[in-house]
């Protein structure tokens, strides 16, 4: 369970990084964000690939 909770925060933290990237920083460093954003993305892929294993156990 401690998975999925990973994944829902990271994907919560996408958002919230995409939001303040548009409107609080106009779009400035979007570059930076889409980054940063591949970051969260392949963090909480590893979370789903590991309750994927938990779950087939």
């Amino acid at each position: 369970m401690k998975y999925i909770k990973g994944l829902y925060v990271t994907l919560a933290l996408m958002m919230f990084v995409v939001l303040v990237s548009t409107t609080i920083l106009d779009d400035k460093y979007s570059g930076i964000t889409m980054f940063v954003c591949l970051g969260l993305f392949l963090i909480g892929s590893t979370f789903f690939i590991n309750a994927k294993q938990l779950k087939g156990k």
